[in-house]
């Protein structure tokens, strides 16, 4: 039998911080997060879509929870077709890239190196939870002008083959992907 998990999209997330959820002097990312695990099994964590994760912080985060808690990761907006700011690029990246006058790039602007460099920090940021039995899957939130297509199901094989290593759950925000579902699970 199926074990069916529920969570939140993130343990920091404003509208539940607005709440009383958090009891007094739990008021630090840490504590938050050890007690939000204490209630719920999983958590997607959505702060990976703004910025690229970090190995440190996930350390931290398979470290502060439960044996048996699971971390469902978003993807980094870039890998998603969504712009993503220049500065949330790590430093060590942005100085390989060509001058750009724009605060805001998207995943085509990038030169092809740059796009594998993100692809692996993106993936090694992620094995400490991976290393902890922590982690879930990536989502691949798409957007919805993300229609299906040849490259569109090539650009998905291509994500597939970036982390092969770790689970995806793809998300489609435009409903033509409903008429392509099949083709989507050959390649995925």
């Amino acid at each position: 039998m199926s074990k069916i998990l529920a969570g939140t999209c993130s343990w920091t997330d404003p509208t539940l911080l607005a709440t009383r959820f958090y009891p007094k002097g739990v008021n630090t990312a840490e504590k938050r997060l050890q007690h939000y695990a204490g209630l719920f099994p999983i958590v997607e964590v959505d702060s990976t879509y703004y910025s690229m994760p970090a190995e440190k912080i996930a350390r931290l985060w398979a470290e502060r929870t439960p044996p048996d808690f699971t971390f469902n990761i978003k993807a980094f907006s870039l890998f998603t077709q969504h712009s993503a700011k220049l500065e949330a690029l790590p430093k060590d990246i942005r100085t390989l890239l060509p001058a750009m006058e724009k605060a805001n790039v998207y995943y085509r602007d990038l030169p092809e190196e740059v796009r594998i460099l993100l692809w692996q920090r993106f993936s090694e940021a992620l094995l400490p939870l991976d290393s902890a039995g922590k982690l879930g899957a990536i989502l691949l939130q798409f957007p919805e002008w993300f229609f299906p297509g040849k490259d569109s199901r090539e650009y998905l094989l291509k994500c597939r083959q970036s982390v092969a290593q770790y689970h995806l759950a793809v998300e489609f925000r435009n409903g033509a992907w409903r008429m392509a579902a099949k083709t989507c699970r050959a390649y995925l």
